[in-house]
């Protein structure tokens, strides 16, 4: 069996590390019911889907003053309640993207250790994995806990060391400029998702230095493949 299947450059890579939200999962429905419901309680005007653009993936206060030009002082209520709404009814409003199931057991039979890096709380990302049946594609799962606040970069290089990898043995996957600054500062390559909520175009996500980009997750074993 082939132990070490992707290409960048000369170098193979070991360990594929994904985000999360908007790379693995739609996780759009349940963010957007959460931020209009908490929002619209607060007497402010709801947004529509297109606002999450740029949204997603970055910490909730800063979400809440994008979106809704919040107060600092009404900010800890935001997302007390929004923290709220997602356990009782937000988390189960998702969909894994079309392909990626597909994509992470290509890469598992050919020999990739697959990890996950995403600032979600962990409780969320456990039962969102565990509702497709998907866990047991992963080699680690990095997310965040009660009472951390973990950056990106951080994540990265937990699924590193979880998985026994260095960084120049690694790619990290994700939609979004949080993601590629986390990979840049740990010094990871990137491959940009253009199918999320974070980059609305190839141009955008190239600003950022990607090794390649995926217009769908079908795309991803084999663009990663070919590099």
């Amino acid at each position: 069996m082939t132990v070490l299947c992707v290409y960048l450059g000369d170098n193979m890579k070991k360990l594929i590390i994904f985000g999360f939200d908007g790379t693995i999962a739609d996780t759009s429905p349940g963010i957007l019911y959460c931020f209009n419901t908490t929002a619209t309680a607060m007497g402010y005007q709801p947004v529509d889907h297109d606002a999450l653009y740029g949204v997603i993936g970055i910490p909730l206060e800063d979400g809440f003053r994008k979106l809704f030009n919040m107060k600092d002082d009404e900010i800890e209520y935001a997302t007390n309640n929004y923290s709220k709404l997602y356990s009782q009814k937000g988390e189960e409003m998702f969909s894994l993207y079309p392909g990626i199931k597909n994509t992470l057991a290509q890469l598992r039979k050919e020999g990739c250790k697959i990890a996950i890096a995403t600032q979600k709380h962990r409780m969320f990302t456990a039962d969102m994995l565990g509702v497709y049946d998907i866990a047991n594609l992963f080699d680690a799962v990095c997310a965040t806990d009660v009472n951390t606040n973990l950056m990106k970069s951080d994540l990265i290089l937990q699924a590193c060391e979880q998985t026994g990898v260095s960084v120049e043995d690694a790619i990290l996957i994700g939609d979004s400029n949080v993601d590629a600054e986390g990979a840049r500062n740990v010094g990871i390559d990137f491959g940009a998702v253009l199918y999320g909520w974070g980059f609305r175009s190839k141009e955008e996500a190239e600003k950022y230095n990607c090794k390649t980009s995926f217009n769908s997750a079908d795309e991803i074993f084999l663009k990663l493949s070919m590099l």
